[in-house]
């Protein structure tokens, strides 16, 4: 067995591992293209048997006449010390796994600390030799994609900020120089000589001054210098500062739990649910109902019980798998939030009268989905084999007027324009129901998770 150690709370250093190509395994076939697949890694705490990671994608590469297998951890799943098993494996389109040949178990260590200061190294034993990873000076944490990611949810917030800035500088210079020269040259032969000067000045506000000079003599010369300089600014500078903020902050958690409906967009909060089973859990803001243990059974409700004598749109979003592929899940209501269902091939369904209506989604040898109501089976519907063993996603509009429930699921985020299955005579009384989710396994077992969930009344 190969034993990785890797310091809590890092990223580094990189796993990486040889994938066997010969003739003693499954992956000798002509046909087979591994660098063309998706190839997922998963590591399971070796204590209490439960996934850590779920299914995280790997990149593959061609070295040479090898298939070299890189995954990058995330602090956030590597934050508690413990001895975990990992492992590679493919998915085909139905859902099913092939786990990776490799030349060793992989046994991996999340310790408190490998060197002080120093959170990106760690070291790797392969066949006992103990390999020290050079210290890298810059370390880029990588976030590696999940195949359905989850949504955290986001409350709205509302802010209105009005700044009003207003200046008006009017500058208006008016300069108005007016010069007017009137000489005046008149000739007179005379023998008397008259000079008589002439000066008047004038000085105003308009700085408009007036000077006047007359000189008459032999020659009499006449003139006339009228300077009117007239300069007139007027500034006016009128600056007007107009701020007004307003911050207006609107905070609508959108998982907080009322009579008229809910909405998880993940399950990064649970606030309004009760989980019952030693098997439910939130593992990576999903809700977990079963693990891949036989004979596990899980249940999940609602907290408040309301009336549904009333049209109502629900959604939800689900995955099985990661087992060997057994037996399914059901949605419900019921008249108890805080019971167990029943385990194998009961999906975790509440075998009560008082269950008013129940959709189960049958994987293994049923591969079909099942009505029941008050506990009397209704209908059954064939699927194809393995068809339930994935991310699905699911619509469901109930009309109160005519006792009809429409049933619409799809493997892509589009509800599709006519409903895959319609229930009529699906009826729901005046009484307040418990609405939630049972799943089971019994000698086989996979994961049955719910991503996301919500309830909307119309």
């Amino acid at each position: 067995m190969t034993t990785f150690f890797i310091k809590k709370n890092s990223d580094l250093p990189k796993l990486m591992v040889e994938v066997l190509l010969d003739g003693r395994n499954l992956y000798n076939r002509n046909d087979f293209n591994l660098t063309g697949s998706t190839v997922y890694f998963s590591m399971i705490d070796k204590t209490t048997g439960i996934k850590k990671i779920l299914k995280d994608v790997v990149n593959v590469n061609q070295v040479n006449d090898s298939i070299v297998l890189t995954y990058q951890f995330n602090k956030t799943t590597i934050k508690k010390t413990g001895s975990y098993l990992g492992e590679f494996f493919i998915q085909d389109s139905y859902g099913n796994y092939e786990i990776l040949p490799i030349k060793d178990q992989i046994n991996i260590e999340v310790i408190d600390s490998i060197f002080d200061g120093d959170s990106a190294n760690c070291c790797i034993s392969v066949d006992n030799t103990v390999v020290i990873p050079s210290p890298s000076p810059t370390s880029t944490p990588t976030n590696t994609p999940t195949p359905h990611p989850s949504i955290t949810p986001i409350p709205t917030r509302t802010q209105t900020q009005t700044p009003t800035t207003t200046q008006t500088p009017s500058v208006t210079p008016s300069i108005t120089p007016t010069i007017s020269n009137t000489p005046t040259n008149t000739n007179t032969p005379s023998v008397t000589n008259t000079i008589t000067p002439t000066t008047t000045t004038t000085p105003t506000n308009t700085n408009t001054p007036s000077v006047t000079n007359t000189q008459t003599p032999t020659n009499t010369q006449t003139s006339t210098n009228t300077p009117t300089p007239t300069n007139t600014k007027t500034p006016t500078q009128t600056p007007t500062n107009t701020l007004t903020p307003t911050q207006t902050p609107t905070l609508t958690p959108t998982n907080t739990p009322n009579l008229d409906g809910f909405n998880y967009p993940d399950f990064s909060s649970i606030s309004g649910l009760e989980l019952v089973g030693p098997y439910v859990t939130e593992e990576l803001n999903e809700l977990v109902l079963t693990s891949p243990t036989v004979a596990s059974t899980g249940n999940l409700y609602r907290s408040t019980s309301i009336r549904y004598d009333r049209n109502f749109s629900i959604e939800w979003k689900s995955y099985i798998g990661g087992g060997t592929g057994a037996d399914g899940y059901c949605i419900q209501w019921t008249t108890t939030n805080n019971t167990n269902g029943l385990g194998g091939g009961g999906i975790g369904r509440i075998t009560d009268s008082s269950t008013i209506n129940s959709i189960g989604f049958y994987t293994l040898s049923f591969n079909n989905f099942q009505w029941w109501k008050n506990n009397v089976l209704q209908s059954t519907d064939s699927v194809s084999v393995g068809y339930w063993r994935q991310v699905l996603y699911f619509w469901g509009d109930y009309i109160h007027s005519s006792q009809t429930f429409n049933l619409y699921f799809n493997t892509i985020n589009s509800k599709p324009p006519s409903p895959n299955k319609q229930y009529t005579s699906f009826v729901f009384d005046s009484t307040p129901y418990y609405i939630g989710f049972g799943a089971a396994t019994g000698g086989s077992q996979d994961y049955h998770n719910i991503l996301n969930w919500n309830l909307t009344f119309t």
